[in-house]
Order: structure tokens, then sequence, then C-alpha cells
């Protein structure tokens, strides 16, 4: 198990087929030695180690797929605006996929209206797996069996057609309702986010319900994008010509953020004493002095653990019944609000 290391020319990565030259053994040895293969003994696969670490080599985790008919690799599909609102989601779905030997290659469209182009793009990819946290449709869900990939809807839901795990978003946007009316809060603003975004037009439905359920006027309900920027400029459009409501609900905290600034500083009105201002996500921003945003904290590392471990066991079963859980959000009570 002896052979000449000699230099490779110019900066060309070195090759398993490099190390195996240069340890005096077959191309599958070296495969072996980096994947604790019981076939080979203890000497051979410190001999054929130290020989690749002189070298500089690392294994090839794509060539290595093609030996073991294993990838590691789960694509997670997010849009960019989600990304950039809740970095956390990420993290905690990359930890819960580590947990499993998994690795996440991320698909990132610009919104919910682009997934088509990020699904294409994954099932060129050898996947063991796909997480979703953008809506899915049954043409899509059926592409991903039609190439025998698994998938898991994050924070989404296609009742009936695949695994899912999810916050109950509408029934913590009713508990927000219920408890500004108990209260004695009667006029009510919503923004809502895009009308395309089924994660928003969840809560925004839940909070509107909840009001006329409990015999309330009809709330008013604004579509904007989902941006500190958009909840800033959706507020004083909505409010220009129009009655104080007052509550602002906002489908998401960067709406709720953008919505306070623009009653404080452009109003000159008081939060919560004029008008209370509540969110739902709890990202860190909504944490700060400025802000202490009334909001519902949602449980990402739930929702990621809850997600891969659906995934693990379909690719286990892909002929179980579908699964569907729910994770219940967290009211946060701060200083934007009355309640």
């Amino acid at each position: 198990m002896s052979g000449a290391e000699a230099p490779l020319a110019g900066n060309r990565r070195v090759t398993a087929s490099d190390v195996a030259k240069a340890a005096g053994v077959s191309q599958s040895t070296v495969s072996r030695s980096f994947s604790d293969d019981k076939r080979i003994s203890a000497a051979t696969r410190d001999h054929v180690r130290a020989v690749a670490t002189r070298m500089g080599y690392t294994p090839n985790a794509l060539a290595r797929s093609l030996i073991t008919s294993r990838s590691g690799m789960v694509a997670v599909i997010a849009t960019r605006q989600s990304i950039l609102a809740m970095p956390e989601m990420l993290t905690a779905i990359s930890e819960a996929l580590g947990r499993r030997d998994q690795r996440m290659l991320l698909f990132a469209p610009a919104d919910e209206s682009d997934v088509q182009n990020a699904v294409n793009e994954a099932w060129s990819f050898p996947l063991e797996g796909a997480i979703s946290c953008v809506t899915l449709d049954p043409v899509h869900l059926e592409g991903f069996r039609r190439n025998r990939i698994p998938v898991v809807l994050y924070n989404r839901r296609a009742p009936g057609l695949a695994d899912s795990a999810c916050t109950s978003h509408r029934s913590a946007a009713a508990e927000l309702a219920e408890r500004l009316w108990q209260r004695g809060q009667r006029r009510f603003l919503c923004l809502a986010g895009p009308d395309d975004a089924p994660v928003g037009r969840e809560r925004a439905l839940g909070f509107a319900e909840r009001i006329t359920a409990l015999g309330g006027a009809p709330v008013t309900m604004v579509a904007t994008d989902f941006s500190y920027d958009g909840g800033h400029a959706a507020l004083l459009a909505a409010l220009r010509n129009s009655p104080l409501p007052d509550a602002v609900f906002c489908v998401n905290d960067q709406l709720a953020m953008g919505a306070a600034d623009a009653l404080r500083h452009e109003m000159g009105l008081s939060v919560p004493a004029d008008i209370s201002v509540l969110g739902f996500d709890d990202v860190p921003e909504a944490r700060r002095p400025a802000y202490l945003l009334t909001t519902v904290r949602q449980d990402l590392k739930s929702l990621a653990e809850q997600s891969a471990a659906l995934l693990e066991a379909r690719s286990a079963d892909p002929a179980s019944p579908v699964r569907e859980l729910d994770i219940l959000g967290e009211l946060i009570e701060r200083q934007s609000a009355r309640l």
C-alpha cells in the first residue's frame, strides 16, 4: 500500500483517483475509507486517510452520492422576503436536518408567484426530499411524486395532499381579536399583506371572522406587501380620509412596525393610548424598546423539527396517510396594544 505522491498540475482539485494511485489501493477503497465501510481494515482506512490528508483531498459529496445512492440533500424552498424577515427559520430547518445527517439546498424565489422556476430547478438535483416554505399547488406536488421526492410543507397547508407542520394562524389571530374586543375596542383596520399570500390571508380571515362572530362591524382590510415600508404607506393611505380605528392588526411584525411609526411620527398619535397596534411572528426587532410589539410568537424550532420528522417518516413509508400537524402560536403581550 505504497505509491508515489506526485504533485498535481496547476490548481486541479485532488480526486479520489489521485489518492487511490498514491496510496496503492483501488478508488472504491478510497470511497469506503471515508464512509466507515466495515469491509476494509482499520489499517487500510488509516493509511488511505493519512495519504488523503497529505494530498489535501476532501471527499466529493456529489460523487459519493452516486456510489451510495444517498445525496443527503434536502431542498428548502423559501421566498426571499421570508428569508429576510425570519432568518431564524432557515437556521432552525438547517439544524433539524443536520441532526438527521442531511444538508439544506436552498431555493429562493422572489415571491410566491415565482415558485415554478424554483421547483423546476429543485427537480434537477438528486434530492432526498424537500421542505417547502411556499405554497405548492397540486401540479407541483404531483411533480415531486413523479420525481420520487418526498415533500413536506412548512407553515403551509395542502389538506389531504401533503404532509405539513403549520402554525395555527387563524386561531391565534382570532385570540388577538377576542382580547381586543374584551377591552372594548370596536373599530378595526387589518393590514393583510399581498392578496396571493396564503399565510397572511389565513391570519387576516381569522381576525376578521372572530370580530364578525362577536357582533362587530366588518374589519377594514388593506392589501400591501409584507415590508416595513408597505405597512407605513398602507396605514397612512387607509386613514387619510377615514375615522381612526381603535386597533390595527397587521399580519406580520414588519407591517406592524411600519404602521406604528406612521401613527407616531406622521400622524402624531400615541401607540397604544390612541390606537393599539398588533403584529404576528415575534421577530427580534419586535422586542426593541422602540416598538415593544404585542404579537404572536411562532415556534420556529418546533416547526422545523416536526417538518424534518415528517419528511423522514414519509421517506421511510411513502404510502402512509398524509399527516397535518398544527402548532400553537404564543400570544406575547407587550406595550403596543391595550389588552
